[in-house]
């Protein structure tokens, strides 16, 4: 628990100081059970370098979009070995398509930490262009038509497979 909340308190620094004024991260919410986590990340620090290079990219693209309207929600992100990573957005008001295209294409460019053994799962609470910090859990809209297609509670890792498939 202790290396969770090192991971937390280093990244809510690192916001505070590094982060844009079009771009915040308000918190991280780690989204598979901790012994999940700490067997697949190992390394609370190298996570929390890789989140920190993410919020740095989403703060450039956010200064480049200066126009854009106060939004808030959670770019959703999983890792999975072998340097493979991929975002999904729940944001309200939605970022139009362009936006998000430019956010993804931004942030997937980051390398990524090595997770051992499957997919690692967050999501990190954004406010873009002074908007309020979001309240609701993140369910990015695929990852709601995916669960809804199954019927029945599905595990995170087990609905990320079902749309991001390891090749």
């Amino acid at each position: 628990m202790r290396g969770w909340i090192m991971l937390a308190a280093l990244l809510i620094g690192g916001a505070v100081t590094a982060a844009a004024p079009a771009y915040k991260t308000n918190s991280l919410t780690l989204l598979q059970p901790e012994q999940v986590l700490r067997e697949r990340i190992g390394s609370v620090e190298v996570m929390a370098a890789y989140i920190k290079s993410l919020q740095a990219a989403a703060g450039a693209v956010s200064a480049q979009e200066n126009s854009g309207a106060p939004s808030s929600g959670y770019f959703v992100v999983a890792v999975r070995p072998g340097g493979k990573s991929k975002v999904w957005f729940d944001f309200k008001p939605a970022l139009p398509a362009p936006t998000q295209e430019r956010f993804r294409a931004a942030l997937e460019a980051v390398r990524p930490f090595e997770p051992k053994g499957g997919v690692v799962v967050f999501a990190m609470n954004t406010s873009l262009w002074g908007g309020a910090p979001a309240q609701d859990k993140p369910l990015p809209p695929q990852w709601d038509q995916a669960a809804q297609s199954v019927g029945k509670p599905v595990e995170v890792g087990d609905l990320v497979d079902r749309i991001w498939p390891a090749r």
